[in-house]
């Protein structure tokens, strides 16, 4: 059972306080990507995941990865959520409080 529960907060705390947000090309240049986790997907629908480590009006790069900007169909960018590190941090006081109340009982 102990197992469980720290398998459950773990998988909560890594997917709780970041969300994959739809981006473009058109309104952003590539270079203000530099330093972000993307998702790419390409025009063939090959997704990569990765770091962008350079990025120019051609090409973006990352972690042994190139991609020519003509071939992106849809780019998505890794962001901080505030509201979902607030909502899981509530959701994990009230499982522990749960938990205390039915160790307790």
């Amino acid at each position: 059972m102990k197992k469980l529960i720290a398998s459950t907060l773990i998988c909560f705390a890594v997917s709780g306080c970041s969300s994959l947000n739809e981006a473009t090309l058109d309104t952003n240049p590539p270079s203000n990507y530099i330093g972000k986790n993307v998702t790419v997907t390409t025009i063939s629908d090959k997704t990569f995941e990765f770091k962008v480590e350079s990025a120019t009006d051609l090409a973006m790069s990352g972690e042994g990865k190139t991609i020519n900007i003509a071939d992106i169909k849809k780019i998505e960018v890794e962001e901080f959520s505030p509201l979902k590190s607030i909502s899981l941090a509530s959701g994990l006081y009230m499982l522990g409080a749960i938990v205390l109340t039915i160790a307790v009982l």
